[in-house]
């Protein structure tokens, strides 16, 4: 993205006068000037939400069934905001083992039991020791108790520790 904000800004600025010279200057009836008007509007709200996504926002996507842990942060709840929490993980996805796709930073909702095994992978990343990780789906009945529990979902994803890797012999 060479012309980053300042490129977007002038095309809507070009494309909202483009759209007003023709409707000035035109022989449309006024209710095709004014659904021209209110698409293009919806266009600028459309793609208002549809850039954080390609500006390497965390999404928030199941994520990979198997892959290989970069980096972990926890955002805690916080009452006074009323902010949920969220984690968020750095990772790139196992195609097979010798292959790891392109990293892609994701964002799962906030649980304790997360929170803890975050903190056990940090510590392991810490010390050089490389993690996979499986994405589970969580089981509908036992995601209805937690959420009342607790009120959240839960996510279910276990981390391992990478096996070293077999070299042929010599």
């Amino acid at each position: 993205m060479i012309l980053g904000i300042t490129g977007i800004v002038t095309a809507f600025i070009l494309v909202g006068l483009l759209l007003l010279s023709l409707n000035l200057y035109s022989k449309w009836p006024w209710p095709v000037k004014a659904f021209t008007i209110v698409l293009t509007s919806a266009f600028y709200i459309i793609t208002y939400f549809s850039f954080p996504p390609l500006l390497g926002w965390p999404t928030t996507e199941n994520p990979p069934e198997q892959f290989r842990l970069i980096s972990a942060h926890v955002a805690q709840p916080n009452k006074e905001t009323g902010d949920d929490g969220a984690v968020y993980l750095w990772l790139t996805e196992i195609e097979n083992m010798s292959t790891t796709g392109e990293p892609r930073a994701y964002q799962v909702p906030y649980s304790n039991e997360l929170h803890e095994r975050i903190i056990n992978v940090n510590a392991k990343l810490d010390k050089d020791i490389a993690q996979l990780g499986e994405f589970k789906e969580p089981d509908d009945s036992f995601n209805e108790i937690t959420e009342q529990k607790r009120g959240m979902k839960s996510v279910h994803i276990e981390f391992y520790d990478m096996p070293d890797p077999l070299f042929p012999d010599k």
